[in-house]
């Protein structure tokens, strides 16, 4: 079922242009005209809900808390370069993970190639 939807929101630039057809439940894929201070505040939001699963995941990852720290202090500088707008909270999460895990290789490779770095890494306790 089609239902005619118009939004309020559209410029009336075009006179006499048609409305977006859109089906019933499927308002969420017109374009998003949220303000970048919007799109940026929710990132933040949703970014400090995961932020705790993130640092576990991290740790578990490196075994070590400045590591961890670090690896989600960089995931965070690269998710908030271009941040989606996801609907689903679940595909956010996946996606932070996802950019913490290569986040964490990174720092892991890092540690590997450095021979001092790692004579002097101490694992911390679980």
């Amino acid at each position: 079922m089609l239902m005619t939807y118009t939004s309020p929101e559209l410029p009336a630039a075009a006179e006499g242009a048609e409305p977006i057809n859109l089906p019933v439940g499927c308002r969420h894929l017109e374009p998003d005209r949220k303000s970048a201070e919007e799109r940026e505040s929710t990132f933040e939001l949703q970014f400090s809900h995961c932020r705790r699963l993130l640092l576990f995941i991290a740790r578990r990852i490196l075994n070590s808390v400045p590591e961890a720290e670090e690896a989600v202090k960089n995931c965070h500088l690269t998710a908030s370069c271009n941040p989606p707008e996801f609907s689903m909270e679940g595909a956010f999460k996946s996606w932070l993970v996802r950019i913490l895990i290569d986040e964490a290789t990174l720092l892991l490779r890092k540690r590997q190639s450095d021979p001092i770095a790692s004579s002097t890494h101490l694992p911390t306790g679980r």
